[in-house]
């Protein structure tokens, strides 16, 4: 949103009778002004003064962009003619620079204007314009009207012919979406609007009007609101830009913006990607058709690898043909035709997929996604877990498969398994997702666990800026920028951020740059932080950014060809007529109807063991068989019979009568271990 604009009354820094009449006719020309925002172009004498170009060379950089605006008037009358410009800034604008052509030896050359204080620059412009003894010259003032408005006054403009201005303004670009982007309204007058011609300021990045991408130099109309952005072709997961300037005691500027590569990284080519997919009864079979959805998903941004697919429970079962495309890995899988069993030895699982990766050449993209609730045998640690995974070099994720339909994908760092899946580069994840979702949602989502995305445990650290003073995001996404502009007690000599992708620390440190400090001197001109600055101060800030301000002007002069009649005679000068008014500016299964607090849980194992030691021919002996559980499923079986030595075949056949043991609702415990003497 655009400033709201003062159009009243031009205000005077100095009260001059003598020049009344000449404040007056430029408060009118101001006042004529439309209230939609457009330029507007005069002759002080004659209305036979009109614009002829305006054409701007605009230059997107990374945190800036600058326009040299260039501007032909032509002089339809019978004299010499002053031409006052009205210019509307675009948001965020400063004015750095002017130049008037004129000519030099008897050749066209460019007088460079001169950054004075501006009741200085509006004095000499009133000599320089009036009737007298002055050696003519030919002056052009470049001055403040408020944030959003200057004001421009060249003289002499001669009878039937052009004169040419330049000024250069340098504006604030923003970064989002992987792109720096400046958004800019219409420009120039109603009847000629501003011709631009934009080129990236670094050689080869992509240039791009709205979100069409265009050859440089690319050439635009401003007679409407346009979006122009540049892409940058570095590869550095952060960049950005420090300035930290001083201008006066315990009084800094301080800016600086960190901005994500728009691809923070790449899925890797050639890659050998093996899905481990929980088949257990600790799960809903919801939840199964959600890690079949969710394979797909991950999948499908590995056009080119080869994938094995893996179910476990007690076994895990590995496809015949080993890695095929991925394609041939989803042919056919459907959460509805894996049947639920008793296991979870996601240990098995992980040291299945190591063995397959193993087996690969050195060099080879291998990545593991196991997908569970992970609810296991107790004494399944991390530690343990890791030892399965000591070949490969995979990296691993593991997904923890909850129960919402809703599609959503969330690191979580303080899981236990962190510790087995962070050594390898990966994380432990909190996934769902929406089973009936055909759009791209899914596939956006879990692209995550294909590639890092984002920068996590994003932090700001400014030395001279309390840490609790800066509100930094958690999460900085690719492509993506924080940016941050302050009044500072302390100059800041370095910005230090840290982050994460994935598992891997990110760090960059921003120094101070003498360029940036140039910029943002003149740049806070523009800036809301405008009006925390008082007055008195601004003079280092403008000097030092070469930026016309409520205290500088721009005087450009050439020698003047004029005769000295032909001052403002009648007007008396103008310098000081546009003046300064900067004075007012994890899963679980739902209860079933068999969950009740008189079940005998111990009873029913009982019963069930007793029944399957008959049935192996063990009738009559005693035994005792461990068993732990995760909710409705049996993770852990360990059965000792009297007079049988461990593994015989009577032992083997009890602990299998164990494991096919359905357990009802009642079962409800996230973890129970049992005893069952029989």
């Amino acid at each position: 949103m655009r400033r709201s604009r003062c159009r009243g009354p031009i205000t005077m820094r100095t009260s001059l009778a003598s020049y009344a009449r000449a404040a007056a006719a430029l408060a009118s020309i101001l006042l004529s002004a439309n209230a939609a925002d457009a330029d507007t172009v005069r002759g002080t004498r004659s209305e036979k003064l009109v614009e002829k170009t305006h054409v701007i060379d605009l230059r997107i950089g990374h945190g800036h962009a600058d326009m040299v605006v260039r501007r032909t008037v032509h002089n339809g009358g019978a004299r010499h003619d002053q031409a006052t410009f009205y210019i509307d800034l675009p948001e965020g604008a400063v004015a750095v620079g002017l130049r008037t052509l004129g000519t030099l030896d008897g050749k066209p050359h460019w007088f460079d204007g001169e950054l004075l204080e501006a009741e200085k620059a509006a004095a000499r412009y009133r000599e320089l314009t009036g009737v007298g003894g002055y050696y003519p010259k030919d002056p052009a003032l470049l001055s403040w009207r408020s944030q959003d408005l200057l004001a421009l006054q060249v003289f002499p403009c001669p009878p039937g012919e052009p004169k040419t201005i330049e000024y250069t303004l340098r504006l604030p670009t923003h970064y989002h979406e992987g792109r720096h982007h400046l958004d800019l309204s219409a420009m120039g007058t109603a009847e000629l609007p501003a011709q631009v011609t934009v080129t990236p300021m670094e050689k080869g990045e992509a240039l791009f009007v709205g979100d069409k991408r265009v050859m440089a130099p690319a050439f635009v109309t401003l007679k409407d609101s346009i979006d122009l952005s540049v892409a940058p072709a570095s590869e550095k997961p952060l960049e950005g830009a420090l300035a930290s300037v001083a201008f006066g005691k315990q009084k800094n500027v301080v800016h600086y913006h960190i901005d994500a590569a728009p691809a923070l990284s790449r899925v890797p080519r050639g890659a050998h990607v093996v899905v481990l997919i929980d088949a257990s009864r600790s799960l809903e079979q919801e939840q199964v058709e959600a890690e079949v959805a969710m394979t797909r998903a991950y999948l499908s941004h590995f056009p080119d690898a080869r994938a094995a697919v893996l179910t476990f429970d007690r076994v895990a079962r590995a496809p015949k043909g080993g890695f095929v495309t991925v394609r041939e890995a989803l042919a056919g899988l459907d959460g509805s035709q894996i049947v639920l069993k008793n296991g979870s030895h996601i240990d098995e699982a992980l040291a299945r997929a190591d063995a397959l990766l193993a087996a690969l050449p050195k060099g080879t993209p291998k990545r593991i996604l196991a997908l569970t609730d992970t609810r296991t045998r107790q004494e399944l640690t991390p530690s343990l877990l890791r030892g399965r995974l000591s070949k490969s070099g995979a990296l691993l994720h593991v997904g923890v498969v909850g129960s919402s339909s809703r599609t959503t994908l969330q690191r979580d760092d303080a899981h236990a398994w962190a510790t087995l899946t962070r050594p390898s580069g990966g994380l432990v994840w909190q996934a769902s997702i929406d089973t009936t979702d055909t759009g791209e949602a899914p596939k956006t989502t879990y692209e995550e666990l294909a590639r890092p995305r984002q920068i996590d445990h994003f932090q700001v650290h400014a030395q001279g800026i309390a840490p609790e003073d800066i509100a930094f995001p958690e999460v900085l996404a690719e492509g993506e920028s924080f940016e941050d502009l302050r009044l500072s007690e302390k100059q800041v000599p370095f910005v230090e951020v840290t982050g994460e992708l994935w598992a891997t620390p990110v760090r960059r440190v921003l120094v101070a740059d003498e360029a940036e400090n140039r910029r943002w001197a003149g740049l806070v001109f523009g800036s809301d932080l405008l009006y925390s600055i008082e007055e008195a101060d601004m003079m280092p800030l403008a000097m030092m950014g070469r930026a016309v301000s409520p205290v500088t002007s721009y005087l450009a002069i050439e020698p003047g060809v004029r005769p000295s009649t032909e001052g403002l005679e009648e007007f008396g000068a103008s310098g000081q007529g546009f003046g300064s008014a900067f004075g007012g500016m994890g899963g679980g299964h739902a209860a079933k109807p068999l969950l009740l607090a008189t079940f005998d849980k111990h009873g029913f194992l009982k019963g069930e063991l007793t029944r399957g030691l008959a049935a192996c021919g063990g009738e009559g002996k005693k035994a005792t068989v461990w068993l732990e559980s995760t909710l409705q499923e049996v993770v852990l079986v360990r059965a000792e019979i009297e007079e049988e030595k461990a593994g015989s075949k009577l032992v083997t056949c009890l602990e299998e009568a164990a494991w096919e043991i359905e357990l009802p609702g009642a079962f409800s415990s996230s973890w129970q271990g049992f005893s069952i003497k029989l």
